[in-house]
């Protein structure tokens, strides 16, 4: 397929019209590239190569013209980066505003947002929802949400339950009617306290209360007190049970009332395609049709065997993209960038140096030598860079020539969603069947692998010589006869693969038990590189990041565990409060407990670290993932372990001393993390890195892009922000029972996110629009998969006298099984009957998106083939000017 037929494909695309070929629209990087070198690409480097010991640095930098408003210009242009920062924001800053009369950034054509807002008062529904979908304004209405269960269970049980405790301890001699001596000292000893969280041990608290409502009893009263606790705390664990349904209401009703706006909501593109894996060889679309049609007419069940004729005709296929391994390329390409920067800054210190005698431009590595910089040291560097520039462009070009790895890989998008719900039903498989497959199919693969080695290694040594004897020769044109060889090695692949196979029967059966589908993705989130990667790269970097996530974590956490058991253990307890610990023991104490908070905190910034590199396929898959990871870390270790040892190991529902530390330590663990939640680590990164580099300033220190990719705000960590919402309200529905007090931090804690999230999400960051309502609707259940049974739990061990309690948590159980497995009617009936909300058809018409599209663009804007044509047009621009003096000469 040669280039005016991939724009007129990429055209109908965009123009939402249906492309009727003979066949498929197949992006094939390979194919492309077996054809001429341009034009363009044709120069005399031989003669090159002759003038290189001759060339005046100086007299050829003139000759370099840097292409305009390009990734590549050069020297770059502070106020354009600036441009390009601001209009990432919602609210740019008015200063700038003020001085500038741009509409628009010219690299990424964002528009310059100039409506000014008040972040206290905006409707974030109103700002957000048409730009950027609903998962970021719903982030705001759960902190509202949250907002209001705050005040109901403080409302409930917290005013009763301080009340009571400050009524007791207003007069202890009258008002405590505990008869248990131990009870008895333990409330005197929380009265004695008198700390600002005002609360007793749950035990010595209940026991009062029931003391109380028997003296009432007796003196013709109601017993009031008794039974108002009672139904106060199942109020309150029958809204802690509840909350999910809750959340999921909340989040399709929003759905609902805005599917017009919401992108997820019209996204046709993965319904229609599947990820193929393991095949054989580069198949076309008409051998996979065929393949596809076979293997589902072969299968044991006939309802899935009769939907083979869904593949019978020949455009069953829209579109083919394989998918190749460019992560080697990438990682070259961006070392030839980094070298002609260095280049440039070597031409522009030669020309400071015998101008001025002073260097003022140097790039970060020579921070230490380039003041020791001559004009004999400058012109050897710059012909050491002019050779290794050459080098790693022959390099590139040779690599593309030869072909780009082929990973056995495919995404197929299907004409109709039957066709690829069909092959998915077909060959959906176990996760054990497709470790075994796997392993299969990397056998074969490095069997055909060595059979490749053989076979084409003498082919490649008659073709080419030493890469770095002939690197500039090889910059040109070569004759047919070598292109034709050379094509031939671009399909040993394919040859190979298809003579170890017959197509028959028995080859489709091979291939159906061999070939991995999974769903097809969203475009809006596929990370191209990883997808490509070789597996055993992707296998590689994945357990790295999971055993150094896994280690730094049982290291970091059994640091946390081993403190706060020292923090709490009986003897320190009993030294702590009779006060008989000495000054630097108190130090020392109160250090640690800084420090736990400090290592939970640290840990979720270590794995957060290690699970971004695990290269993923999707930004899906990489939110999940750190999601999964983190339920187990976050929820289990770090949050629940205190009170599991609290309550289990240090007799917590009877001791002050024991509740009061684990108190402490949830308080101050909600202060750090809204600390690193006020400086985030992405942020703080930003800004740093921006710093760093507008420090001493000097436009030739950069390409144009390299600055805008500096200046670029960071994205809004959506997941990291509701994992802080849903710790906070955690932390508040947990130590409601014991210390109703925290209630009310937690609800500070809220409010004060709720209008600084608002703040840093239009002055300080930019919104990803891959963050979509799916991802949050998946946390959301991550969450309650780990909370619900410890909520569960926490309510048993504190309220176990209560000859209610089994009875009430049964019949909750039973509730919630009811609720898991007729969740979907129940939210519609409540929506759609209720409610009366109806789905809105959007005012402007979703197009579909094409895989081939966004592939080609992907390799494009990685500028392999760009960076290529600047560098061989300034080659031939200095050739052209040698010729012209030799001529006038």
């Amino acid at each position: 397929m040669n280039n005016s037929d991939n724009e007129n494909l990429i055209e109908n695309f965009e123009d939402d019209q249906q492309v009727y070929t003979n066949q498929p629209a197949t992006l094939d990087f390979n194919l492309e590239r077996q054809g001429h070198v341009p034009q363009q690409h044709r120069f005399s480097s031989t003669k090159f190569r002759e003038r290189l010991s001759s060339i005046d640095p100086l007299e050829w930098a003139k000759n370099i013209k840097m292409p305009e408003n390009n990734y590549y210009t050069y020297p770059c242009s502070y106020d354009l980066a600036e441009l390009h920062r601001q209009c990432h924001y919602i609210q740019p800053d008015q200063d700038f505003l003020d001085k500038t009369t741009a509409t628009e950034c010219p690299c990424c054509n964002k528009q310059l947002n100039r409506k000014r807002i008040n972040f206290l008062t905006v409707n974030m529904w109103q700002l957000l929802v048409q730009d950027y979908g609903i998962a970021a304004p719903l982030y705001f209405t759960f902190l509202k949400f949250q907002m209001i269960l705050f005040v109901i269970i403080f409302c409930v049980y917290g005013i009763f339950f301080i009340t009571e405790v400050n009524w007791t301890c207003s007069d202890l001699q009258n008002n405590l009617c505990l008869t248990d001596p131990h009870l008895a000292q333990e409330y005197k000893d929380a009265c004695d306290l008198n700390t600002i969280y005002m609360f007793v041990a749950i035990d010595p608290f209940l026991s009062q209360i029931e003391c109380s409502a028997e003296e009432d009893i007796k003196k013709g009263g109601s017993g009031f007190k008794q039974v108002y606790i009672q139904i106060a705390v199942f109020i309150i664990f029958l809204m802690n049970i509840l909350l999910p349904l809750e959340y999921e209401i909340i989040i399709r009703y929003k759905q609902i009332k805005y599917w017009d706006k919401e992108p997820i909501n019209h996204v046709t593109e993965n319904k229609k395609s599947v990820y193929v894996r393991h095949l054989p060889y580069k198949m076309t679309a008409e051998e996979i049709s065929q393949t596809i049609c076979k293997a589902i007419s072969m299968n044991n069940f006939d309802q899935v065997a009769k939907k083979s004729v869904l593949f019978e005709h020949k455009n069953s296929i829209q579109e083919l993209v394989y998918i190749y391994d460019i992560h080697e390329i990438n990682e070259m390409n961006i070392d030839r960038e980094n070298s002609l920067l260095d280049f440039m800054i070597t031409l522009e210190q030669m020309r400071e140096l015998k101008e001025t005698g002073m260097i003022t431009t140097y790039s970060d590595k020579q921070i230490k030598t380039y003041k020791s910089f001559n004009l004999e040291t400058l012109d050897n560097l710059f012909k050491q860079q002019l050779k290794d520039i050459m080098f790693k462009t022959q390099k590139i070009k040779s690599y593309l020539k030869n072909g780009l790895p082929y990973t056995n890989k495919v995404i197929i998008k299907f004409e109709t969603k039957e066709q690829r719900d069909a092959a998915y039903l077909h060959y959906r498989k176990k996760w054990y069947q497709n470790l075994l497959i796997r392993y299969e199919v990397m056998k074969e693969q490095n069997r055909l692998k060595k059979l490749q080695k053989t076979q084409v290694s003498d082919l490649t040594s008659s073709l080419y010589s030493d890469s770095r004897a002939v690197s500039v020769d090889d910059l040109q044109i070569q004759s047919q006869t070598v292109q034709q060889a050379r094509v031939s090695v671009f399909n040993q692949n394919t040859q190979l693969a298809k003579q170890q196979y017959d197509y028959s029967n028995k080859y489709v059966e091979q291939v159906h038990y061999q070939i991995g589908v999974k769903r097809g993705f969203r475009i809006n989130g596929i990370f191209w590189e990883n997808l490509g990667m070789d597996t055993f790269k992707r296998l590689k970097f994945r357990l790295k990041a999971i055993f150094t996530a896994a280690i730094a974590s049982c290291l970091l956490m059994g640091s946390f565990e081993l403190i706060y058991f020292y923090q709490n253990n009986p003897n320190q307890s009993e030294r702590k409060s009779n006060g008989q610990l000495s000054t630097w023991e108190k130090i020392l104490a109160n250090c640690l407990a800084v420090l736990v908070t400090f290592l939970s905190s640290y840990t979720t910034l270590t794995i957060l670290g290690q699970m971004a590199k695990s290269r993923r396929s999707t930004f899906t898959e990489v939110e999940e993932s750190i999601m999964h990871f983190f339920v187990v870390i976050q929820y289990f270790l770090i949050q629940f372990f205190p009170y599991i040892a609290t309550f289990e190991i240090w007799g917590g529902r009877n001791k002050i001393v024991a509740c009061y530390d684990l108190v402490t330590l949830s308080i101050h663990r909600i202060i750090f993390k809204q600390i690193f939640h006020t400086f985030h680590i992405r942020h703080t990164r930003f800004w740093l890195r921006k710093r760093k580099a507008l420090k001493n300033f000097n436009p030739k220190r950069f390409f144009q892009g390299q600055l805008n990719f500096i200046m670029t705000p960071a994205f809004l960590s959506q997941r990291g922000r509701q994992f802080n919402m849903l710790f906070i309200l955690t932390t508040a529905l947990c130590l409601i029972y014991i210390c109703p007090v925290a209630v009310l931090f937690c609800l500070g804690f809220t409010i004060y996110i709720y209008f600084w999230d608002k703040y840093a999400i239009t002055h300080n960051y930019q919104i990803d629009k891959r963050f979509t309502i799916d991802i949050f609707s998946h946390q959301i259940k991550c969450y309650q998969i780990v909370v619900l049974p410890f909520s569960i739990y926490l309510f048993l061990r504190l309220f176990w006298r209560f000859s209610w309690v089994i009875y009430s948590v049964f019949s909750v159980g039973i509730v919630m099984i009811v609720v898991i497995i007729f969740k979907k009617q129940i939210v519609k009936f409540i929506i759609f009957k209720i409610f009366r909300l109806r789905k809105k058809n959007p005012q402007t018409e979703f197009r579909e998106q094409s895989f081939f599209r966004s592939y080609n663009k992907f390799f494009e804007n990685l500028r392999i083939e760009q960076l290529t044509d600047i560098l061989v047009n300034l080659f031939r621009s200095s050739e052209n000017e040698a010729i012209k003096k030799q001529s006038i000469d």
